[in-house]
């Protein structure tokens, strides 16, 4: 395995599409981005202790975006997070806002919002 960039950012999202379009946005911009399909696959690679900021999906199956930051938390892993959706319901929103999260961005993602809120996270972490 190659050593990791300094600043690495995770990608937690079900979609496939989405995984794609995020780390290849990531990657233009100069950082490292690893992809994961789901919460559990992003807690089982160990990955998350290396991991300088963390963009996710709110809603997936199995766990969903705030139960895997809870997790981290839980862990001792205090990991800024950027929250991505496409239901951003009130609901949703007030979970965000109780969580320790950054910032929702709603998708589609606007590639300078994400710039902006990742540099702001890597300068956090």
């Amino acid at each position: 395995m190659q050593p990791l960039s300094i600043e690495l950012v995770s990608i937690v999202d079900d979609d496939p599409f989405v995984r794609a379009a995020t780390s290849s946005l990531v990657r233009s911009l100069g950082w490292e981005a690893r992809e994961f399909a789901s919460g559990p696959a992003f807690l089982a690679s160990g990955m998350a202790t290396h991991t300088q900021c963390l963009v996710c999906d709110v809603q997936m199956p199995a766990m969903d975006g705030i139960e895997l930051l809870d997790r981290l938390l839980g862990q001792g892993i205090d990991v800024p997070t950027l929250f991505i959706t496409a239901l951003a319901s009130a609901r949703v929103r007030e979970r965000v806002q109780a969580s320790t999260a950054l910032c929702l961005i709603e998708k589609p993602i606007d590639a300078r919002e994400l710039q902006a809120w990742i540099g702001r996270a890597l300068r956090r972490g």
